[in-house]
This record gives C-alpha cells, sequence and structure tokens, in this order.
C-alpha cells in the first residue's frame, strides 16, 4: 500500500522544504516535509541537521541543489509506508489499520503483520514509544480479528533476531500469546515438541514463560481464558473483565508507570492540535543562495553530490534482519 504518494494523506509538497528518505537496498524514494520529519524524533533531527542545507522540490540541474537524502538501507520499504502514514495521519493511525483488517484477505494481512512488527521495532530503534504502542495496538486487533495462534517462527524471531531492549513489549506479548496458545488451542499437541525444541535453544524463552505462568496464578487468572488477542478499552477492569482480557496498556511501554489511570496516548492526542497544513500556502519555500560558486562546481563534484549528500545511519539499523513469521 503507497499511502506515501497520496496527496490526501501527506499534503501538498510545492514549495516546501523537504527531503528524501531512501529505503532498503532497492532504495525506494519517499519524498517528505523536513520540519515534520525533524520534528518526528531525535533520530531524524540529528541524521537531517547533518545534512548540507535543504532544497525544495524540482530543483535539480544546471547549477541548482538536490534535495539531501538519508538513506536506511537495512530498513523494509513497506514498513517505512507505515511510518509516512503515522507521520502525516497520527490522528486517523488507528482507523486506517481497523479498515485494513477488516478489509483484506487473512493472506494479505500476513505481510501487514511483518511490516507491523517491523514498525514496532523500527520505533524502539528511533526512540518513538508512542508509535511502539500503535504497532502493538494494531498487532493485537489482527490477532483477534484472525484468531491466530502464536508460531515457533515468530517466537525463534522475537528472541533469536532481534535485541532484546528493542523486542520487550513483542517478547511479553508473545509469551502470554504461546501460553494461552498452549493452553487452549486444538493444535496446541503439535506445537508442544516444536517449542520444546525452542525453550533449549532460548533459555530466556522458557524462563520468561515460566514467569508469565507464574503470574497469571498468583492473580488466579486461567490462562485457558485469558485472551492477549483482547485489548480491552480500559486499564482499571472490574472483577470479572481482567479473566477474559488484557489492560489496554499492559503491552505499552508505558505500562509500569501508567497502573489503572488513562493511556497517556489517549490523552496525548485528544490535547494535541491539529497537524498543520503542508501546503505551498503554509510553508515557504526556502530562497536560493545566489553565488558564483553554486553554478561553477567542476566536474568531478557534480558527478559525486549525491553521494556526498546520502547519510546512511549504521549500528542497530543495519542488524536487524526479518523473517516470515507465520
Amino acid at each position: 500500500m503507497r499511502w506515501s504518494n497520496k496527496r490526501s494523506v501527506i499534503g501538498d509538497l510545492e514549495g516546501c522544504e523537504v527531503v528524501r528518505v531512501l529505503v532498503g537496498e532497492e532504495q525506494r524514494e519517499f519524498t517528505l516535509h523536513r520540519k515534520l520529519l525533524c520534528d518526528s524524533c531525535t533520530f531524524f533531527k540529528e541524521n537531517i541537521e547533518a545534512m548540507p542545507s535543504p532544497s525544495t522540490p524540482g530543483e535539480g540541474e544546471d547549477g541548482e541543489e538536490e534535495d539531501s537524502v538519508l538513506w536506511l538501507p537495512s530498513e523494509a520499504p513497506d514498513m517505512f509506508e507505515l511510518y509516512v502514514l503515522w507521520l502525516y495521519q497520527r490522528r486517523r493511525f488507528h482507523t486506517f489499520m481497523d479498515d485494513v483488517i477488516r478489509t483484506i484477505s487473512p493472506d494479505e494481512c500476513r505481510a501487514v503483520r511483518t511490516n507491523l512488527v517491523r514498525l514496532h521495532l523500527f520505533a524502539a530503534v528511533i526512540d518513538l514509544p508512542a508509535l511502539q504502542d500503535l504497532a502493538m495496538d494494531a498487532l493485537q486487533d489482527m490477532y483477534l480479528r484472525f484468531d491466530w495462534d502464536m508460531s515457533p517462527r515468530f517466537l525463534a524471531f522475537i528472541y533469536g533476531d532481534c535485541d532484546p531492549e528493542h523486542a520487550v513489549r513483542l517478547r511479553k506479548w508473545g509469551i502470554a500469546m504461546l501460553a494461552w496458545t498452549l493452553h487452549g488451542a486444538d493444535k496446541a499437541y503439535i506445537l508442544e515438541k516444536q517449542v520444546d525444541r525452542l525453550f533449549t535453544v532460548f533459555p530466556q524463552l522458557k524462563a520468561d514463560y515460566g514467569l508469565h505462568l507464574e503470574k497469571m496464578a498468583q492473580s488466579r487468572a486461567d490462562v485457558r481464558l485469558k485472551n492477549p488477542q483482547l485489548r480491552l478499552p480500559v486499564n482499571k477492569l472490574r472483577n470479572g473483565e481482567r479473566f477474559f482480557g488484557f489492560r489496554q496498556c499492559t503491552f505499552h511501554s508505558h505500562r509500569a508507570s501508567v497502573g489503572e489511570g488513562a493511556c497517556p496516548h489517549t490523552i496525548s492526542l485528544a490535547l494535541s492540535p491539529t497537524m498543520p497544513n503542508y501546503s505551498s500556502s503554509a510553508w515557504k519555500p526556502r530562497e536560493k543562495e545566489d553565488t558564483q560558486s553554486d553554478t561553477s562546481n567542476d566536474a568531478d563534484s557534480d558527478a559525486n553530490a549525491d553521494a556526498d549528500n546520502i547519510i546512511s545511519p549504521v549500528g542497530d539499523l543495519n542488524e536487524i534482519s526479518y523473517l516470515d513469521l507465520s
């Protein structure tokens, strides 16, 4: 789904200061409003501010400036489409995802699921807890809609391929899903041998699973009934509710601090102003500097201009791999 080129999603780029983001090995290009991307998180702000001066769309050859480029080589373009959707339509992101989950087939939703997991991990890398939690909410809703079980492949991925700090919420939810799957699903007996092998390969998985069962026993919850797919709309539950579903923020990044209070994201969205209108009338283009040196670069400089403007973040972004999670 290509939200990034829909004017109804991102508004008008004409006359605005923009940045080009190349994503993945194929370098799919996203042209985004520079200020909005900088304001979204420290990660983008620091990397974009390290670039040469910004430019506006449409400039290019004959001595005119090129757009600066940020390259995310190890991220998935389809995941970044979801990021762009959130960036421009934060208030409507949950509604968009609800519509997707409700209207597409299970096979199509599996691809969306993989990209939601990628989005959750990407949000952890760039330190956007609110986006992590939205991705987690959408995952829970998707699993509830299609009544999916927790697969051994998914567990192997989050315990074997992911940074534990980035995947901590996915692990917590995955363990709860595993307990519910093994104690209630018709095919639980088929999964037991595979899970036993996972316990051998990933001792932390086994330890986390045992701790989850202990907590469920202490709270007198029946893991056959307490469904991790079911995200209740509040954190303060009535007596009967806690036996069938999980609190609204159980798998959120702020769970330890929110207690039985309202979800901070719900409060933040209610109080936040409407997103600015990114159109040519609302944003002034940056004025070009009329200098002789701008039009007198030698051939070698012209040939290397694109390479000089590309900034490729390294570290965690280049160390994450993704699998089929079915």
